[in-house]
């Protein structure tokens, strides 16, 4: 019996574990998360320092790009500057003070056609427009040089001693040309004319092919308007390529004022390649220099360091793989030992012990597991006897509440008999009196005396309340025994508010209270017990007028959701927070003393939640100490129909039970 009984403890639900064959399943779960650790780890790193390499790889080429770009345009600057600086030369020549602007002047143009191999063409013009001296490297003088220039609008900004670089143009579709003026002074202030020179920029272009980046890179430059002035590929520039659309361009000329311009930028060239391509300004021309390097070549030395991390990065997880499955296997091993023990513990061997000797947590759980097993073959030996005097005591406990809850059972059906007989006996006399009584009063045995009518009225109320509390204690004494039911029928909540507040109007009068009601028109008609419904009415009104002295009582009705939302509200002296609960329960009232000032039984209020929770709704009140008091229950507007309610159980709704609670 012993052994059997071991069998049973050892298949426990918290002793399950130990016992099922998963074998494999802590190698597999620990190997795939000492991977999952390891591995993530590894690949974070390694984007991580991908991502911060591909930045830095990213702005140091932009800076080298960006340093030759500006060597460039420094040396388009100062190529430009040098044609400039030749041409002030030869407006200020020493044969201009004496003599003026005359055809004489064409001497110092030919000399200023041999010192600037760039210029292709000068003229001299007055300061009225008209051409005085030209020279030109071209036998036939270009039709553009023939007209004079004092309808240009830069006339007369080179009147005023300043310098005129004009727009770049392509001259009978050959090399791009750009004109530059500068004023002719004869003394310093002195502007007496103008000399205009015809500059060949295809130097530019010698200086631009000069630059090499990489192994494919290049540089190019652009005016504003995006007009190529020189490029690698010449034939880009005699066929007036304009580069205006492409994403560098517009990365440097079209940026906002006072926006930081980017260094760098991906984009695609001419031929719809991906470049990455850096940019410098020059200013005094609005002119940009382009260096551009193909994607692959710019970021070559960034794939061979991904592609070396990458590989780093598979060597790491082939180790981290390694190290998890050997150290896997190392605790394994133990634990394979573990589980056979515990197998044999649970089928009932306990003069096993387990043999661990790993030094670590492993085998500090095997001796906790060998005690726990002698602890358990010691108290298996007196077990079977504790577990028998145990279940022995339980029984005799049950059978104990099994016949007081019998007990319980007869005395409340008795008490509900007893109620409902009290109170069906009590009614018979009390009717009779009470129809005694308005037989005098309306004078059927002849005339009544004054004093005697008012003691007759007296008896008459006092058996209507009377009357009253006990169809109060009959009600519930049919709710308890489950007798009372429903009668569905179609009904309008309007009428059933309208009689009530006709049928309690004289009471509130009697106290100087309004009473005010509000039913929203065209409310859907409802289905339920209607006289159950004016029941609770009568009920929370009474209550009302019953504990206001002063002011109004308040009867609201809305609709939601197929609900019906009904509020009384007073302005009485208010509930205590401990007693709203409790106010509900059978023959409980705010005011317990035996020389309370209301009357009532307590019973209205508890008959009342029956009632709305047997239609399916609920009923609940808010109060606050010295302000008043608001019960509000919902009703379902169509309660289901239930066979079993429907049944019509007759009810005598008297205005004088007044009993909060």
């Amino acid at each position: 019996m012993i052994s059997d009984f071991r069998v049973k403890i050892m298949g426990l639900p918290f002793l399950r574990p130990f016992t099922r064959h998963r074998r494999g399943r802590l190698v597999r779960d620990y190997f795939f998360i000492s991977v999952l650790l390891i591995s993530g780890g590894l690949v974070t790193s390694g984007l991580v320092e991908i991502f911060f390499r591909y930045q830095e790889s990213r702005e140091q080429l932009a800076l080298l790009q960006q340093e030759v770009a500006t060597g460039a345009a420094f040396k388009i600057e100062r190529f430009v500057q040098e044609i400039l600086n030749t041409l002030k030369g030869a407006a200020r020549s020493r044969e201009i003070a004496p003599k003026g602007l005359t055809s004489e002047f064409r001497f110092e143009l030919e000399r200023l056609l041999f010192v600037a191999p760039a210029v292709t063409e000068a003229i001299a013009l007055d300061e009225n427009g008209t051409i005085r001296a030209q020279a030109s490297r071209l036998r036939i003088v270009l039709p553009d040089a023939k007209r004079g220039l004092s309808t240009v609008p830069s006339f007369k900004q080179l009147k005023e001693g300043e310098v005129y670089f004009g727009p770049v143009h392509f001259v009978r579709g050959s090399e791009p040309y750009m004109p530059i003026a500068v004023p002719i002074e004869r003394f310093a202030g002195d502007v007496i004319g103008v000399l205009q020179a015809e500059v060949n920029l295809k130097y530019i272009g010698d200086v631009v092919s000069a630059i090499t980046v990489g192994k494919a890179g290049y540089a190019y430059s652009v005016t504003r308007t995006g007009e190529l002035i020189a490029h690698p590929d010449i034939s880009l520039v005699l066929q007036r390529r304009n580069v205006a659309h492409l994403d560098q361009a517009k990365a440097a000329f079209q940026a906002k004022p006072g926006a930081s311009k980017p260094s760098a930028i991906v984009a695609q060239n001419l031929q719809g390649k991906k470049v990455f391509s850096s940019f410098a300004l020059i200013p005094g021309l609005d002119w940009a220099v382009f260096i551009e390097r193909p994607v692959e070549e710019a970021y070559e030395t960034l794939y061979a360091s991904v592609l070396r991390t990458s590989s780093l990065l598979l060597v790491g997880l082939g180790m981290a793989l390694l190290a998890s499955l050997f150290v896997a296997r190392r605790v394994v091993r133990p634990l394979r030992i573990l589980r056979q023990g515990v197998e044999r513990i649970g089928s009932g061997d306990l003069d096993y012990r387990l043999e661990i000797k790993t030094r670590d947590e492993l085998q500090a759980l095997a001796e906790d597991f060998n005690r726990m097993t002698a602890k358990l073959q010691e108290s298996y030996a007196n077990l079977e006897q504790k577990v028998a005097v145990r279940t022995e005591e339980l029984r005799k406990v049950l059978e104990e509440l099994e016949d007081k809850g019998r007990q319980l059972e007869i005395a409340s059906r008795h008490k509900s008999q007893f109620l409902a007989n009290m109170s069906h006996e009590l009614r018979t006399p009390l009717n009779g009196i009470l129809g005694l009584t308005e037989m005098i009063l309306d004078k059927i045995y002849g005339e009544v005396p004054e004093r005697i009518r008012s003691a007759l009225e007296d008896v008459a109320a006092s058996g209507r309340h009377l009357l009253g509390l006990i169809n109060d204690v009959l009600d519930l004494s049919k709710i308890e025994a489950g007798q009372m039911t429903l009668a569905l029928h179609e009904y309008s909540m309007q009428e059933v508010v309208q009689a009530v507040s006709t049928a309690m109007q004289p009471l509130a009068a009697a106290k100087n209270l309004t009473l005010k009601v509000h039913v929203p028109p065209g409310l859907a008609p409802g289905k339920g017990d209607q006289r159950r419904i004016a029941q609770v009415f009568m009920n929370l009104v009474g209550n009302a007028i019953k504990f206001v002295e002063a002011g109004e009582v308040r009867v609201e009705v809305t609709i939601a959701d197929e609900t019906f939302l009904v509020s009384v509200s007073d302005a009485g002296p208010g509930v205590a927070p401990a007693d709203q609960k409790r106010i509900f329960e059978e023959f409980q009232q705010v005011d317990g003393s035996s020389s309370r000032s209301k009357g009532g039984t307590g019973l209205g209020l508890t008959i009342a939640k029956r009632i709305i929770e047997m239609h399916g709704g609920r009923i609940w009140v808010e109060s606050k100490i010295g302000i008043g008091s608001t019960f509000t229950f919902t009703l379902p507007v169509r309660v289901d129909p239930d066979p079993a309610v429907l049944t019509p159980v007759p009810i005598v709704p008297t205005p004088t039970r007044q009993d909060r609670g």
